[in-house]
């Protein structure tokens, strides 16, 4: 049987793999290398340590994110819909989700950061509070993200009513 020829690629879509079906806490060198048939010294021909590979899967999840994202640019309702978009993602993909919230900048984070930036052009925000806007409404959909699967919200009332609420809540805070 031949050997099978291993990538940077092979190894990131294993790694956000096992994120996805086991949780970003089972992405470990010796996980990885069991799911590809390997020893793990083979996974440092392609790169140095772990860190590098979860800064790796990082960058490719962020991409997906965006993909899911991009699509509400054009939206009646910009930041209502990015939420919806941003959370659904965030609840249905939570290892690929978890995999993209590490790492530093690059273009697709300032791609994903430009979205969300574009989605607030209705208000007259100075830069600063542009950059307070978009931090405060990725931690609130973060923080919806991280209660939900925690099963943090218990009481029998519609999620994405909830979530439709906050969002509305969240922009008048943005028109005072």
């Amino acid at each position: 049987m031949p050997r099978m020829q291993l990538t940077k690629t092979i190894i990131i879509n294993t790694a956000l793999s096992l994120a996805e079906k086991q949780g970003y806490e089972a992405v470990t060198m010796a996980n990885i290398a069991r799911s590809l048939s390997i020893k793990p010294p083979s996974l440092y021909n392609h790169f140095k340590n772990l860190e590098e590979i979860k800064h790796a899967m990082a960058e490719a999840a962020q991409k997906q994110l965006y993909e899911a994202l991009k699509s509400t640019e054009k939206e009646a309702q910009p930041l209502l819909s990015l939420a919806k978009a941003y959370v659904h993602f965030g609840s249905s993909r939570p290892g690929l989700y978890t995999s993209s919230l590490p790492g530093g900048t690059n273009e697709v984070s300032e791609a994903l950061v430009q979205l969300i930036a574009d989605s607030l052009t209705s208000y007259s925000l100075g830069e600063s509070k542009k950059i307070h806007a978009i931090r405060g409404f990725r931690s609130m959909l973060h923080g919806f993200i991280d209660l939900n699967k925690h099963e943090g919200f218990k009481l029998d009332v519609d999620l994405e009513k909830s979530l439709e609420e906050m969002v509305g809540i969240f922009e008048r805070g943005l028109q005072t």
